[in-house]
């Protein structure tokens, strides 16, 4: 009997080591790990909780089972619970019965673990560093866990922790090599790629797109007269106000040592020769609340056009990146969460940016038969938010059809079908159904 439980732990690793091997997200490897271990237990409560180095806190990244709706995104204070005790002595937990073990009434009973009969939990370390903690509460067959059961978790822990490195470190010099490293602006390369899709743009939907360069001048002599060091905090301090008084729309790059650009997309000059006007005094005027030394810049305003690009073409010119350290992102517990988070951030920017808006518009449930009107008050590319204007019967996974009129210059009308995710009083939160790979007539009004 042990000897075949090996051989399907060991066939539960092999399939781990080949569908993981091809994944460079993150997010998508920890889901697939999960998917193996739900396989193999069959628990009635799974989750990977992931550490906060700066607190020690340990929160529910992923949960699935029974406890799910309780406990995702949750947080778990340092020390406190099964995986607090786990991260905080760096050792695995194995209660076979909650009835017989006394650890249980007095450390771990809670509201989490009350109907619970078999826990077991294993530290997530890379380079002898706790990231995480895995726990697997009770199973579907109504037996017992036993210390053959966490020998195998594990195994699976250890063999988890090879696979999140790989992706890490993928994910790392990934941004390592789009990411300006005394800014965290993207680099020459990044600025690149998007003014490869910026001009696209521009050519196909006969869209404006100004570029806006702002250079440091004299970056060598403030360097000789003022130490590195303070040339550094000068550039921080203009990449700070750059990134903040821009739209969202907008991105700025560090494009070289002293050049800053920023990608304005369906911007024309005189609008674009405005806002970098209004960043010019900014950082002349912060300049000196702040004690800068005095330094001055220059700004360029390069506008695109469906009948003249080249003003683009010319900026978009890909060069060598320099080699950049490997040595910040060495260290996967400290640094795992930043990735995981910009990599959240991005996707949410790709496809969910809400805009907040207040348009008026009309729902309709065909099989409740019902409608009524609605005030617009949030618009993505994946969904929309509106506040229904009486009381209504909605109940989430609602199919309806919502209708209204966008505040551009072509008055464009938006006719779509949604799904209900969330309900808050009259506020209603929905997905389209009914998904496009790209919407241009909104994503050009996400846009302004």
């Amino acid at each position: 009997m042990e000897s075949q439980q090996h051989t399907s732990c060991f066939n539960v690793l092999l399939g781990m080591s080949k569908e993981l091997a091809q994944k460079t997200s993150i997010q998508k490897t920890l889901e697939g790990i999960c998917a193996h271990i739900e396989q193999y237990f069959t628990p009635k409560h799974l989750a990977i909780l992931l550490l906060e180095p700066e607190t020690g806190n340990l929160t529910f990244h992923l949960v699935w089972g029974n406890k799910k709706d309780m406990l995702s995104n949750k947080q778990l204070k340092k020390g406190k619970g099964i995986a607090g005790w786990v991260a905080e002595r760096d050792e695995s937990l194995f209660i076979a019965d909650t009835k017989t073990d006394p650890r249980f009434q007095t450390n771990f009973l809670s509201t989490k673990t009350q109907d619970s009969t078999s826990i077991m939990a294993v530290p997530l370390k890379s380079n002898n560093i706790i990231y995480g903690v895995m726990e697997v509460f009770d199973n579907n067959k109504g037996t017992l866990f036993t210390k053959n059961d966490l020998e195998d978790l594990q195994t699976i822990a250890e063999i988890t922790t090879l696979c999140i490195e790989r992706v890490y470190y993928l994910q790392a010099m990934k941004r390592m090599s789009e990411t300006d490293q005394l800014t965290d602006l993207p680099n020459k390369r990044s600025f690149d790629q998007y003014m490869q899709r910026e001009i696209e743009i521009c050519k196909r939907y006969d869209i404006p797109s100004s570029v806006m360069l702002l250079t440091l001048q004299k970056l060598r002599q403030l360097n000789e007269d003022h130490g590195f060091a303070i040339t550094d905090k000068i550039i921080q301090f203009v990449s700070e106000i750059m990134s903040n008084d821009v739209r969202k729309v907008d991105t700025v790059c560090k494009i070289s040592a002293d050049t800053f650009a920023v990608i304005m997309p369906n911007t024309e000059k005189v609008s674009a020769q405005d806002i970098a006007n209004r960043i010019s005094n900014k950082i002349s005027q912060q300049a000196i609340i702040s004690q800068l030394p005095k330094f001055s810049t220059n700004i360029q305003i390069h506008t695109g056009t469906v009948d003249n690009v080249h003003p683009l073409l010319s900026l978009a010119q890909p060069n060598k990146d320099e080699v950049l350290g490997f040595r910040k992102f060495r260290n996967v517990a400290k640094n795992l969460r930043l990735l995981l988070k910009e990599e959240k951030q991005a996707t949410e920017q790709r496809q969910y940016y809400r805009k907040g808006v207040r348009l008026p518009g009309h729902f309709e449930h065909r099989e409740k038969h019902t409608s009524g009107d609605a005030l617009i008050e949030s618009l993505s590319l994946s969904g929309v938010g509106f506040t229904t204007l009486d009381k209504h019967d909605l109940t989430k996974n609602d199919i309806l059809s919502i209708r209204f009129q966008l505040d551009d210059s072509r008055k464009t009308v938006i006719n779509r079908l949604v799904r209900v995710q969330y309900i808050r009083g009259r506020y209603i939160g929905c997905q389209f159904t009914d998904q496009k790979s790209y919407d241009s007539d909104l994503g050009f009004y996400l846009m302004q």
